[in-house]
């Protein structure tokens, strides 16, 4: 039997099998527990040298601030209680060696300047550079080195791994030899019988049972089957035998069922309400039900070609060019026709369409249609169609009313604008010539209100030209350019804003942007709004930072404008963009409430959305979206 199956033998199999599992979990464990240790070893190793260089340099900050080198020494010698330790320095804040251990046996130079902090491991060294500082001050560098000694762990490690892989493997021979004995022979005994069966075609013989357990139950269960098999073999010979005989018989039935079939599949691609049949000269040989009930044409009158006079005399000629076209091309035709109607004694829209069923020649045996009134759906088509056309002359109409309605409205607007102007002006001159010709006769709260008025004189006329704006942006025809540069557009913006803040303090990052397409314009407003919001509610910080950041995000151009500002309550979110909504009071932050409201009105314009995150005392973020430009497409 080995020498029949080789290697492919369940004795050579299982023996394998052992063998290799028990190699496997060997290995396994051993690679596991070595990576687990030198990873454990680095990191330990790495931890201590770290903790011994920050305690020297927190000893040897007082030595470094006053000079002091042999204090710095002597913190040094206490690395001789480290064996693993070659060697250390201590580096002042230029760079110049300050003090030095180098252990006895200790080969390689120090450093001639310091690193920059970390831990280096190079070989059998690892090297670790730590800064000293004091209150935020550098005092100077600790640099330490000391013995790695990661080949000698490696090399220990996979001894023992070694050892212990050839002993279990010992034992894993052992339990092999025994499992063969006890397992794999009886089932070796099962296949010779059945090799036997197959190359003999011998039924009767059987498997002999030595065991009780599962083995033994495979042994009985294959008895049985050659038994079934047997019995099978017989009952398979007699009726492949009377299966001979009809096959001849089936030949003819399913030449016929094809014939049928192709029939059938032709009648189908015909869908129809009306189905009819025709001879190869597309006349009617045979009595057609559907087609008289519905033309209401008897049965003399629809043979031959007759059927055709109930289509409408201007349709006739129609009919009879798509089916020659067809005839020659051998193909389905179709087309649409006026078919008298008997129900409704009228000529209704039909579809009409056939196609041809082809010998085996591919020659035209004959013509199968079908005829579908559509006469209700062309007429809903037409309607629908004059629909339309009136409903586009209404919007045509609208569309001039809402215009001449913006006219008058803009016209009603700056009149508005100069008729409160007027007493505006009037208050402000008149209160500053009171304030000025008679403030000394005033205490100080007549003086505070007088002030007061003036103020708020001012403001109201902040507030018109704002409603101006705002109402000037909703009207505005947009002029729509493909590729906006919103970096230089943002950029530019900034510029101008921060010509009257750079002795502030502020920093303002603005990254690559992506472009857009849209209304220049409208788009600087944007950028003017929200960057001068944030400008504004950052002032308060001591140092105010705003960054501007965008990106494309599925076809369109994501923008962030954020600070670090006073930020605001979420909850009053839905009020940000409203007009003269404000979320800050008017003395803590001047302003009319109208700046983002335009700004979301611009946005919504360029089928864009707008949000914001904040958190009182940490900033605002404004996220904003609009169509992305063809360059960036």
């Amino acid at each position: 039997m080995p020498s029949r199956f080789g290697f492919r033998s369940v004795r050579s199999k299982l023996f394998a099998g052992v063998l290799l599992t028990s190699l496997s979990a060997l290995l396994v464990a051993g690679v596991a527990l070595l990576i687990v240790d030198l990873r454990g070893n680095h990191a330990n190793q790495a931890d201590d040298l770290g903790t011994q260089a920050e305690i020297i340099g927190r000893a040897s900050a007082a030595a470094l601030q006053f000079d002091d080198s042999k204090l710095a020494a002597d913190n040094l010698g206490l690395l001789k209680a480290k064996p693993k330790i070659e060697a250390g320095a201590i580096y002042n804040a230029r760079g110049g060696l300050f003090a030095s251990y180098v252990k006895p046996d200790a080969a390689g130079e120090l450093p001639a300047l310091p690193a920059t902090d970390g831990l280096q491991v190079s070989g059998e060294t690892m090297e670790v550079y730590r800064r000293v500082i004091e209150n935020g001050e550098i005092l100077g560098t600790v640099y330490l080195r000391a013995h790695y000694d990661f080949y000698e762990r490696l090399w220990r490690y996979l001894g023992i791994v070694l050892g212990v892989s050839v002993l279990a493997l010992a034992v894993s021979v052992l339990m092999s030899f025994w499992l063969q004995a006890t397992v794999t022979r009886p089932i070796l005994d099962v296949t010779g019988v059945a090799r036997r069966v197959v190359e003999d075609r011998d039924f009767t013989l059987r498997a002999k049972k030595t065991t009780g357990d599962e083995i033994g139950f495979l042994v009985d269960a294959f008895n049985d089957m050659l038994a079934e098999i047997s019995r099978q073999t017989a009952a398979l010979e007699a009726s492949n035998r009377e299966l001979a005989n009809q096959i001849a018989e089936r030949s003819e039935t399913e030449r016929a069922l094809r014939e049928s079939e192709r029939r059938n599949r032709t009648l189908v691609n015909a869908s129809s309400s009306v189905v009819w049949t025709t001879d190869r000269n597309l006349a009617f040989a045979a009595a057609q039900p559907a087609w008289q009930a519905y033309t209401g044409q008897g049965d003399e009158d629809s043979r031959g070609t007759g059927w055709r006079r109930a289509f409408d005399a201007a349709d006739r000629s129609v009919l009879a060019g798509d089916w020659k076209v067809a005839q020659e091309n051998k193909a389905t035709f179709e087309c649409e026709l006026k078919l008298w109607h008997a129900s409704s004694s009228a000529y209704r829209i039909v579809s009409l369409r056939a196609a041809p069923i082809l010998d085996a020649q591919n020659e035209i045996v004959e013509w199968i249609g079908t005829v579908t009134d559509i006469h209700d759906r062309r007429q809903a088509e037409a309607e629908i169609a004059r629909l339309n056309a009136d409903l586009e002359l209404r919007v045509a109409r609208r569309t001039e009313e809402l215009e001449a309605t913006n006219r008058e409205l803009e016209s009603f607007s700056y009149s508005v604008s100069h008729d409160l102007r007027a007493p505006l002006r009037a208050i402000d001159g008149y209160s500053r010539m009171v304030e000025e010709d008679y403030g000394g006769r005033f205490d100080e709260e007549g003086r505070r209100m007088l002030k007061v008025v003036r103020e708020e004189a001012v403001r109201m006329g902040r507030l018109i030209d704002d409603l101006l704006s705002f109402s000037k942006m909703s009207r505005k025809a947009m002029e729509t350019t493909e590729n906006v540069n919103m970096t230089a557009l943002a950029k530019d913006v900034a510029q101008t804003l921060m010509r009257d803040r750079e002795e502030s303090g502020v920093r303002l990052d603005i990254w690559p942007l992506p472009s857009v397409r849209g209304d220049v314009a409208l788009l600087r407003q944007v950028w003017i709004n929200l960057l001068s919001n944030a400008l504004k509610y950052s002032s308060t910080k001591p140092r105010p930072e705003i960054l501007v950041t965008g990106e494309t995000t599925d076809g369109v151009a994501v923008f962030r404008v954020q600070d670090n500002g006073v930020g605001f309550d979420m909850k009053y979110a839905n009020k940000l963009f409203g007009v003269f909504q404000r979320l800050h009071k008017a003395e803590d932050f001047e302003g009319t409430g109208v700046g983002l409201a335009i700004v979301h009105r611009v946005i919504a314009r360029h089928g864009g959305t707008i949000r914001a995150d904040a958190r009182p005392g940490e900033g605002a973020t404004f996220h904003f979206t609009l169509p992305m430009g063809t360059a960036d497409a």
